[in-house]
């Protein structure tokens, strides 16, 4: 069996733009979240997403828990906001996400203000993924506004116009 160089899988990872989202959940009057990338639509019927987690996450343990998380799809100006769930040693708040306005979804997950879309989702199953976990969640409530996304290329977070001002 060929061994893969860990520094070259995570540069060809990373070669591979995505989408911003910042996972959220609430137990017991505590919030948390986090920016994942590792996200997509699974399927329409049921109505299901994934979202995959470094195992050991406080959110993790929150979303296995509460059985209820939502996906807020971050807009190109909320760079800001994704670094800030993007770092690391963070607690849960109390009841909100300080300076930061949310929503409150129907599964009590805090959805993130002037996200471009977001998904409300319930607990459907997990997978084991290695050093991730797998969640699929039953999609209970979804909205989408207009806008450009956030993306994320090479370990730097940029804007649709900024990534194509770059390119021509």
């Amino acid at each position: 069996m060929t061994i893969v160089d860990p520094t070259a899988f995570k540069a060809a990872a990373g070669s591979f733009g995505s989408g911003v989202t910042v996972v959220t959940s609430k137990l017991n009057g505590q919030v948390h979240g986090m920016t994942v990338s590792a996200f997509a639509s699974l399927s329409i019927d049921p109505m299901q997403i994934i979202v995959s987690l470094r195992t050991g996450s406080v959110l993790q343990d929150m979303i296995m828990e509460s059985k209820a998380f939502a996906v807020s799809i971050l807009r190109e100006e909320q760079k800001e906001v994704a670094s800030y769930f993007a770092s690391s040693g963070r607690e849960p708040c109390a009841d909100e996400f300080p300076g930061l306005p949310c929503q409150t979804a129907v599964s009590g997950a805090p959805i993130i203000g002037g996200s471009l879309a977001h998904f409300d989702c319930t607990l459907a199953t997990t997978h084991d993924g290695g050093d991730h976990i797998i969640f699929v969640g039953n999609v209970v409530e979804a909205a989408a506004e207009e806008g450009e996304p956030l993306l994320y290329y090479k370990g730097t977070y940029r804007g649709v116009r900024e990534w194509a001002s770059n390119v021509s």
